[in-house]
């Protein structure tokens, strides 16, 4: 698990919002007993959940102080900052008190997209697949597994392999409004730098409606407002938005992996917002 994540941040630990954290931020240091070291570097749910406690308490402040301005009262500094030591260490000498004899397991999974565990499986060879009777599966029966169970999954995975062979960091964009983010390295560095959203092309009318699933974003209105808002969006978060266009070919009855990735191609449009005042 730890592997798969750190040589590629392949999928998601599954009590985690990323990267496979649970066991270490739940573990202490001195095997149960002791305090974090001050130094230690925080996970990312660490610094998420600091920084609620410190907005739960300015906004109490708040509060407090409204409902306190017609009350005259001289409270020093040192007696606030005393009142907020005291509570912390009952807190904590609770929490203690509590996870002392416990002996921590790790119960983490890394979960994996359809798309991730083919790639692993096909594109990487370091993964073996197993249906739900245990029996272990041969790439191209989960390429047809997948395509039962997985909604859109050739389309889906055509662009998956297509910008990890260019060496991009792909991870599912859902959080975005898009199907995947691209990092340059991994989220571990930076932020994702381009949002991709597929968008599927049929070369012929008469295909195979069991070979490639005809229903993958046909309801999507794809318009110049559709567009405008989408991009408007991955603005907010500081991405580039990717129209990448998969083009189906014609004939798609008993196509194999290997002519699957030939036959289909993918090109990729990049998409920016015109500000008039920023061309001049």
């Amino acid at each position: 698990m730890e592997k798969l994540w750190k040589e590629g941040f392949f999928g998601k630990g599954n009590l985690s919002r990323s990267e496979p954290t649970w066991f270490w931020r739940n573990s202490n240091n001195d095997n149960g007993k002791g305090k974090r070291k001050e130094k230690q570097k925080l996970a990312a749910e660490q610094i998420t959940e600091q920084r609620r406690i410190v907005r739960k308490r300015n906004k109490k402040g708040r509060v407090n102080q409204v409902q306190n301005m017609s009350k005259v009262q001289q409270i020093t500094k040192e007696e606030v900052q005393e009142k907020e030591q005291d509570e912390e260490q009952t807190i904590e000498q609770t929490l203690t008190q509590e996870e002392e004899n416990v002996l921590l397991e790790d119960i983490e999974t890394l979960m994996l997209t359809t798309q991730e565990a083919f790639f692993l499986c096909y594109g990487l060879g370091i993964l073996d697949i197993y249906d739900l009777q245990d029996n272990l599966l041969s790439a191209e029966e989960s390429w047809k597994s997948f395509q039962i169970t997985s909604s859109g999954f050739i389309i889906r995975y055509i662009v998956y392999h297509y910008f990890r062979s260019l060496g991009w960091v792909v991870r599912c964009g859902m959080k975005f409004g898009v199907d995947y983010v691209l990092y340059e390295k991994g989220p571990v560095f930076k932020h994702a730098e381009y949002a991709v959203i597929i968008l599927p092309i049929h070369t012929s009318q008469n295909f195979d409606n069991s070979q490639v699933d005809v229903d993958f974003r046909n309801n999507c209105m794809t318009s110049w407002s559709w567009m405008m808002n989408l991009n408007r969006v991955c603005v907010q978060v500081k991405k580039s938005l990717v129209l990448c266009y998969v083009i189906i070919p014609s004939t798609t009855t008993y196509l194999t992996i290997t002519e699957c990735i030939k036959e289909y191609k993918v090109r990729h449009v990049l998409v920016k917002r015109c500000i008039p005042s920023k061309l001049k």
